[in-house]
């Protein structure tokens, strides 16, 4: 009962995970807190703030969150640039700071307390949930773990990547770049995002230094040049989701549950979802089914195809990707709907047209289009 617990729900962290989870859970009518490590919701921003607006919709309906549509994308593989329409699509970037607060403020407004600057630290002691903020010790029923990418317990899934904010000398590129090169980014890419005009997001997974020969590459492949203003290093997460701790009583959303897209770290709306599915069950004293209603009938089933199709790429050469690159400019595949979250969606739509699929295992190495094609069509 709820007068047993110091509060039926306690949330490790305000991103929006954590902050959805929480304003769902308040409005059944729980007694939730909302523990941020961070002096203020929203900072440090890691974020490059790319989604679907149709992903979008599924965790705010507020939509001064958009800084913009994106239209157009290059697509970089070592020296070819390939550029690509995206006027069909609904990609557009986000104020990821705004996002964060004004999900944290619905919370509140809901009712929940939000306690800033303090970790929270979990442990399990009796049955009986226990978190340490500040030295003191409280008891809760149920346990949301929106912590972030320091409780994501697969070392092998945590990535360290940097990101610039770089001041634009000549010019400005209103698209999103991304930048391949598998011998030094094996696993993931280079990345260019508009921010504001003369401003943009540029950065690559490494240290700053490795991160530099990436942004280098790009801002000659677009013809700029310019100054950084703000670097930050910081860990992706692009392991998988990780579900195996989640009980009746405790389970890991966001980052700290690996709901983030093996192929890019991107988390938005994935995390988002997730968090919101946790609120509501545990506002129906239905926690423990949280697994089935995420990942047997929800978003995470897609995260889990995209496990395999991260490893379909990890199979690629350089060379591969062009040619791939070359097939998909060709007929100007792009993304539509929640495609860009949803990648599965976009390479099932692929794979489904007769004569990109027959041109796709022309240049494909056949092992990964089997793959692919098992994967995806089964």
């Amino acid at each position: 009962m709820a007068e047993s617990y110091d509060y039926e729900v306690i949330v490790i962290g305000a991103g929006p995970a954590g902050s959805l989870a929480a304003a769902e859970a308040a409005r059944a009518g729980k007694k939730v807190l909302i523990v941020e490590k961070d002096t203020e919701v929203g900072i440090p921003e890691t974020c490059g703030g790319l989604v679907s607006a149709s992903g979008l919709s599924n965790i705010i309906e507020d939509t001064s969150v958009i800084k913009r549509k994106i239209n157009k994308g290059s697509l970089i593989v070592k020296d070819a640039l390939f550029e690509f329409s995206f006027e069909k699509s609904n990609l557009v970037e986000i104020e990821r700071q705004l996002l964060d607060k004004k999900l944290a403020g619905i919370a509140v407004r809901e009712g929940s307390e939000l306690i800033l600057g303090s970790y929270a630290f979990y442990k399990k002691e009796n049955g009986v949930n226990l978190v340490y903020i500040k030295g003191k010790k409280l008891t809760a029923k149920y346990i949301i773990n929106a912590g972030g990418s320091s409780y994501y317990l697969k070392k092998e899934g945590k990535v360290l990547a940097t990101q610039y904010m770089f001041a634009l000398k000549n010019g400005y590129y209103d698209g999103i770049a991304v930048y391949i090169n598998k011998e030094l980014y094996p696993k993931m890419f280079g990345w260019y995002i508009p921010y504001d005009e003369g401003l943009a997001k540029v950065g690559a997974p490494g240290s700053p230094d490795v991160a530099m020969l990436a942004v280098k590459k790009i801002f000659e492949k677009l013809k700029l040049n310019g100054k950084a203003v703000k670097m930050l290093s910081a860990y992706l997460i692009n392991g998988g989701p990780f579900y195996q701790y989640n009980t009746r009583d405790y389970v890991m959303v966001g980052d700290a549950g690996g709901q983030t897209k093996p192929t890019t770290g991107g988390g938005i709306i994935f995390g988002g979802v997730g968090g919101k599915i946790a609120g509501k069950l545990a506002g129906k004293d239905a926690l423990g089914t949280y697994n089935n209603e995420y990942y047997e009938h929800g978003p995470g089933k897609d995260l889990i195809k995209q496990v395999k199709i991260k490893d379909v790429y990890e199979m690629l050469s350089d060379s591969a990707i062009f040619k791939i690159a070359s097939v998909l400019h060709e007929r100007n595949i792009s993304f539509v709907e929640d495609e860009f979250d949803y990648h599965s969606k976009l390479i099932k739509k692929v794979l489904q047209d007769p004569t990109l699929a027959f041109k796709l295992a022309e240049v494909m190495p056949s092992v990964a289009f089997s793959y692919l094609k098992s994967l995806l069509l089964s």
